[in-house]
C-alpha cells in the first residue's frame, strides 16, 4: 500500500487555497483546515476528492480514506488524533459532506503570514479576505467557539509591513478606512448604512442589513454578521470581536478587543443579543441574552445566577502556559449590574447578576419590561 506522502505527490497543488471549511448536510461547521504545515496533507485530500461544487459523497470519502494510507489504522484506534480523517471514516452512505474553499491569488498566503514575513501586497491580500468575511478571528466548530490564530498573525503582519501615512487629509496612521475608496455602487451593494461620523477601519466584515450610527467605531479584524444589527451612536467594536445576526448594540457601549496573544479567544456576541447603553463587555454573550444598561463585564468579574445562587464558571482558554478565564453570559438570560456581600458582611464586591427566567418566555419578558431593565 502506498504511503500518505507518496499519495500526496499525485494530488493537485493547493498553493492558492487559503483554507477549507467542512460542513455536514445540516450546514453545521465540522472543521476548518488551514493551509499551514501539519494540516496541508488533509487539505490536499479534501480539496481533491470534493466535487467542483464542494460535495463529498460516500464514494469520494472512501477514495479519500485510501489516500490517507498508513494513518487509517491509527485513526480507527485514536480518532481524536486524526479529526479530519475521522470525518471521512464516520460518513455513512446516506450522508454527505460539503466543503467551502477560500482562495487567494497570493500563493502560500497563510504560511507566509504565520511566519510574519508577508510583504505589503501579501498582507493586503489577507486583509481583503477579512473585509469579505472569508476568514474570521473565531468560528463555531461543532458548536464550540475556537480562535483562528492566523487572523491575529495576519493583522500584526499587516502592521509590520505598512508604514504610517497621511489618511483622510489630517490623520497619520497605518490602517485606512474600509470605505475610503467606496463608490456609490459599493455602498449600495454592501447593504450597510454608515451614518455621518462613523469610523470603520479596513479588515472589518460587515454583513448586509447593518446600521452603523454616528460616532460608532469598529476596529480591524471585527466581524459583524448583519441581518438586523444596530451599532448605536458612540459604540465601539474592538479588534477581532465577533458580532452575530440581529444584535442591538447600545449607544456608548464597547466590546473588548484581542490582538495578542495569538490563540486567545476574542470577545463574542452571539445572534439576537441586546446590549444596553453604556456597557463594557468581554467574553462570550450567548444567543438571545440581554445585558442591562451600564453593566461592566470585565474579565475577572464574577457572574452569579440569582435563581441558583451559584457562580457561573468562566470558560478556560489555554495559550501556551497561560490560562485566560473567559466570562460567559448564558443564552436567553438577563444580566444586570449588582454586588455580592462578603462572608463577614463588611463589604460588597461588584458583580454581574443573572435574573431568574428565560427570555423566550412571554411572561418573563413582561415582568422585566415592567421593571424597566430591558433594552429595546
Amino acid at each position: 500500500m502506498s504511503t500518505f506522502e507518496d499519495n500526496l505527490k499525485h494530488l493537485p497543488s493547493i498553493e492558492h487555497v487559503v483554507l477549507i471549511r467542512v460542513f455536514d448536510q445540516e450546514e453545521q461547521l465540522l472543521s476548518i483546515i488551514p493551509n499551514l504545515p501539519g494540516m496541508q496533507g488533509a487539505l490536499r485530500v479534501f480539496n481533491h476528492i470534493a466535487s467542483e461544487s464542494g460535495v463529498i459523497h460516500f464514494e469520494q470519502a472512501k477514495a479519500g480514506i485510501d489516500l490517507f494510507g498508513e494513518h487509517v489504522a491509527d485513526a480507527k484506534q485514536h480518532p481524536s488524533k486524526h479529526p479530519n480523517l475521522t470525518l471521512l471514516l464516520n460518513l455513512s452512505s446516506a450522508q454527505h459532506l460539503k466543503i467551502q474553499r477560500v482562495t487567494s491569488e497570493s500563493p502560500h498566503l497563510l504560511e507566509t503570514i504565520a511566519q510574519r514575513k508577508g510583504s505589503q501586497s501579501e498582507t493586503d491580500a489577507f486583509i481583503e479576505l477579512l473585509n469579505r468575511g472569508e476568514v474570521r478571528a473565531a468560528e463555531k466548530i461543532k458548536g464550540v467557539w475556537q480562535p483562528q490564530t492566523y487572523v491575529i498573525d495576519g493583522i500584526l503582519n499587516y502592521f509590520g509591513s505598512h508604514p504610517n501615512q497621511r489618511l483622510e487629509h489630517s490623520y497619520w496612521d497605518k490602517v485606512p478606512l474600509k470605505t475610503a475608496h467606496f463608490s456609490d455602487h459599493d455602498f449600495s451593494e454592501s447593504g450597510v448604512r454608515y451614518a455621518p461620523g462613523s469610523v470603520v477601519r479596513t479588515g472589518v466584515y460587515i454583513g448586509p442589513q447593518t446600521v452603523v450610527m454616528n460616532q460608532a467605531f469598529i476596529n480591524i479584524g471585527a466581524y459583524i454578521a448583519g441581518n438586523g444589527v444596530m451599532i448605536d451612536g458612540g459604540a465601539r467594536v474592538a479588534s477581532c470581536a465577533q458580532v452575530g445576526q440581529g444584535v442591538k448594540f447600545g449607544a456608548g457601549s464597547g466590546i473588548e478587543g484581542v490582538l495578542e496573544p495569538a490563540g486567545r479567544l476574542p470577545s463574542i456576541i452571539e445572534d439576537h443579543v441586546k446590549i444596553g447603553a453604556m456597557c463594557e463587555v468581554t467574553g462570550i454573550i450567548q444567543e438571545g441574552a440581554v445585558i442591562a444598561s451600564g453593566v461592566v463585564m470585565a474579565s475577572g468579574k464574577k457572574i452569579f445566577d440569582e435563581e441558583t445562587g451559584e457562580r457561573v464558571p468562566p470558560l478556560e482558554c489555554q495559550v501556551g502556559e497561560t490560562t485566560f478565564l473567559i466570562p460567559v453570559i448564558p443564552a436567553y438570560r438577563l444580566a444586570v449590574g449588582g454586588s455580592v456581600i462578603s462572608e463577614n458582611g463588611r463589604f460588597a464586591t461588584d458583580a454581574i447578576i443573572l435574573k431568574p427566567g428565560d427570555l423566550r418566555d412571554s411572561s418573563t419578558l413582561k415582568h422585566f419590561a415592567k421593571q424597566g431593565i430591558l433594552y429595546s
